[in-house]
């Protein structure tokens, strides 16, 4: 099952991917990281429902000083908003604004 997510808030120059990347890793997921012009942070996750439901409650975060996440739009592949290219990952990666 693969999902895309946009992840709105406090999320960019606070270590928001780091901590995406290692609840990824954690719960064996495949896909990407990356921090978008507008401020919001996407993510493709690739694994089964139940490790993509873990890994969402993880990431919906708010802390003090560090990632406070506002909001998570969350996108299935037969949404018209999922990427047309979705790529292929071996792990998990962050990806910068430019890849």
């Amino acid at each position: 099952m693969r999902i895309y997510l946009i992840v709105h808030g406090f999320v960019q120059g606070v270590g928001y991917r780091y901590l995406v990347k290692r609840a990824a890793q954690r719960h064996n997921i495949r896909g990407m990281v990356r921090n978008m012009p507008d401020g919001s942070v996407t993510i493709l996750a690739q694994a089964g429902q139940r490790e993509l439901s873990e890994f969402e409650k993880e990431i919906n975060v708010s802390m003090k000083n560090g990632p406070q996440v506002a909001a998570i739009e969350r996108f299935g592949e037969s949404s018209g908003s999922f990427p047309k290219d979705p790529g292929s990952y071996d792990g998990f990666v962050i990806l910068h604004s430019d890849d």
